[in-house]
């Protein structure tokens, strides 16, 4: 007999009393070395451990020696190795099938399901808009160049996403697991259940997080480099200076923040520099501004199927400002340039 036989056999009779706890600690060294050489025994030792469980809630353990049966089968057949497969099946006759099921899918599922959980990324188009359903059910609309990473599986004590660019989250409600949305410049918005829309492109000096409904914690950086947390309330916007550290509060209707993730553009006394950058986003185009007294102005209105150069005609015949496309000598360019004077 060779000594991967021993090893074998030895393992074998090792098993069953190391599940019961009454392995010496040398036995239990040898057994869970043997645990770690490879997973097929990680998996046996699941399952056998899941099957004495089962054993156990009914109280079979009592009445019926199964290591006395097992060693009187080996017996009968004259010493012939009985696979785990058949040990695991002479155990499981004497168990209540609906049970054995249920634990086993407890112990060996949960291992499958966080073995093949893996992180998904959802991307947007310039200029475009999609939505995607999470595995906890909450819903995230992706507005144009954004982009969102979570796992295909949420597990844990937090339900955690990345997102780059701008996102409205209709999140499940869960009192048990926070729903974390982590930003590229450092900050993180804590929620258990609500309404909210966040914008942090990479590329902007600023992050804003408008409250729809439910309760959210903004947690940032200040200008001394310190943790810092504010609470916001329904109908509130919060922006956030990373560079300076510096935040500012706003009371709002929301209408003009979350439009845009039912096709519309809504301008609520809205300032030009902030329809600006909402146009941009929508059309994927870059606007030059030639005069400052154009930042002075501010406009009401909605729009939803009208085209760029439209509602830029709507801008002149309001307050006399100008436009027109700029060419472009650099080929790599991808977005169109138009000039504001």
């Amino acid at each position: 007999m060779t000594d991967t036989d021993n090893t074998y056999n030895n393992i074998e009779e090792l098993l069953p009393r190391f599940c019961e706890g009454m392995t010496t600690a040398a036995e239990s060294r040898l057994v869970e070395e043997w645990i770690e050489q490879d997973e097929s025994h990680r998996k046996i030792m699941n399952q056998i451990h899941a099957l004495y469980l089962a054993t156990d809630t009914l109280h079979v353990m009592k009445s019926v020696d199964t290591e006395k049966a097992l060693r009187k089968v080996k017996g009968r057949m004259n010493k012939k190795r009985i696979s785990w497969w058949e040990w695991t099946q002479r155990i499981a006759a004497m168990l209540s099938i609906p049970l054995l099921i249920a634990v086993l899918w407890m112990y060996q599922d949960k291992d499958e399901q966080q073995e093949v959980a893996q992180m998904v990324e959802i991307k947007t188009n310039p200029g475009m808009t999609t939505s995607v359903v999470l595995p906890d059910n909450t819903v995230v609309y992706l507005n144009s160049e954004s982009s969102l990473r979570y796992p295909s599986r949420f597990v844990g004590e937090s339900r955690e996403v990345e997102l780059i660019g701008e996102a409205y989250f209709d999140v499940t409600k869960d009192e048990e697991r926070r729903f974390v949305v982590s930003t590229a410049h450092q900050s993180q918005i804590e929620v258990y259940g609500t309404g909210f829309n966040v914008e942090a492109y990479a590329a902007d000096g600023r992050i804003s997080t408008t409250l729809v409904e439910g309760s959210v914690g903004f947690f940032f950086k200040d200008k001394a480099g310190e943790a810092k947390m504010i609470k916001l309330k329904p109908y509130h916007k919060l922006v956030y200076t990373p560079e300076s550290g510096e935040t500012k509060m706003f009371a709002t209707s929301c209408e003009s923040e979350i439009a845009w993730k039912d096709g519309k553009i809504v301008f609520k006394n809205t300032s030009m520099e902030d329809i600006l950058h909402m146009l941009g986003k929508r059309y994927n185009v870059d606007f030059v501004v030639k005069s400052n007294r154009i930042k002075e102005y501010s406009f009401t209105g909605t729009f939803s199927t009208q085209r760029l150069e439209r509602i830029l005609e709507y801008f002149k015949i309001s307050s006399k400002i100008n436009w027109r496309y700029l060419d472009s000598d650099e080929i790599s360019d991808k977005k169109q340039r138009i000039e504001i004077y």
